[in-house]
Parts: C-alpha cells; sequence; structure tokens
C-alpha cells in the first residue's frame, strides 16, 4: 500500500495514531481524578482564521462539542523544500496541540488540569507517533526538532487569530514551531 507522502496528510495518520498508547488524567468536580485511555484527537489543518471557524462550527451541536477537544491543529500553508533526490520533501511547520480550559482557572490549575494532565502526554505521545510513522527521516538519532511553548494566557485572556477575532472559547496550549520534517522518497518493495 502507497501512503501519501503530502505533509498535511501524513499529520493526518499521525494524529489519528496519538490515540494509541495514550493515557490522560480527566478532573471531576469534586476534586476527583481518573486515568483514562485518550480520547480520538480532532485533527484541523489550515491557518488560524480557518481553524477559529471549524471549531466555532462544532461548537454549534452537541456532538461537535464532544469531539471538538482536544485538538491538534497543522498550521498552513508552510513551504516545502523539493530540491534533493535524497528526500520527497522538507518542511518546518507550526502545531498547536489544545484543549479546552476555563477563565476562571489559576495558572497553577492550568498547570496541573491541561498541561500535566492532557496536553503533554498528547504532545509526547505525538512525537513517538511521528517517529514510528516511517514516512519521515529524524536521522540516526530520532531526535525531532522543534521550538516548544506553553501558552498559559489563551486560557484567561483568550487565543485570537492572525487577524485578532477571537476563538470563541477559552483554552489552554501548547505551539509547537518549526517542527523540522524530512519526508522520505517512497521506496519499493
Amino acid at each position: 500500500m502507497n501512503r501519501s507522502r503530502e505533509i498535511i496528510e501524513i499529520f493526518r495518520d499521525v494524529v489519528n495514531a496519538v490515540s494509541d498508547n495514550c493515557k490522560i488524567v480527566v478532573s471531576y468536580r469534586g476534586g476527583e481524578t481518573r486515568e483514562i485511555d485518550c480520547p480520538k484527537i480532532n485533527y484541523v489543518f489550515g491557518n488560524s482564521r480557518y481553524v477559529k471557524d471549524r471549531l466555532d462550527e462544532l461548537s454549534k451541536t452537541p456532538k461537535g462539542n464532544d469531539i471538538k477537544f482536544p485538538l491538534v491543529a497543522l498550521f498552513c500553508p508552510f513551504e516545502e523544500k523539493r530540491d534533493s533526490p535524497k528526500y520527497f520533501s522538507k518542511a518546518a511547520v507550526n502545531v498547536l496541540i489544545a484543549n479546552s480550559s476555563s477563565k476562571q482557572w489559576s495558572n497553577e490549575e492550568r498547570l496541573t488540569r491541561s498541561f500535566q494532565n492532557i496536553l503533554r502526554p498528547i504532545y509526547r505521545r505525538l512525537l513517538d507517533a511521528l517517529r514510528e510513522d516511517g514516512r519521515i527521516d529524524f536521522g540516526y538519532d530520532e531526535v525531532v526538532m522543534h521550538s516548544y511553548s506553553e501558552n498559559y494566557s489563551y486560557g484567561r485572556y483568550g487565543a485570537h487569530t492572525a487577524t485578532g477575532e477571537s476563538v470563541s472559547e477559552p483554552i489552554d496550549a501548547i505551539n509547537i514551531s518549526n517542527l523540522e520534517l524530512t519526508i522520505k522518497n517512497q521506496t519499493c518493495r
């Protein structure tokens, strides 16, 4: 079976694999917590406006509300180098891992409820799933080169698109920037 070498489609497959072998901790009213299998991750690709519009659309129905988070968003457009016979393409992409939040939470609550319990486990599993995919070359040491940032202000002050529009609800998020991907040439077997 020939799998796509296009980054948007590779990322879709990787995000689908994230739920496998991923555990998160959910908090219930009254302070009870429980470790559960990670739910299916919502994958969206596009610019920040498209991601916002997609979340707004999902918010309109109970079923949509149930599936919109956790979210992995691949921001487009991104530039691919297709200039060498040694690989199919190279790109540095930006990704957001997000979960629903509350404006009332303190940063300390965000740290536990969102980042330690949900976002960081998804982040670690995303890196593993990228390495496991087989279409991406991370070199002999398999280091996934990127920059990492935890954003605590989205939950309290709101997230905004590049044009200044507010995302309709508070989120906590990990921003991954300059994620270096080298897509291998397809080999016949």
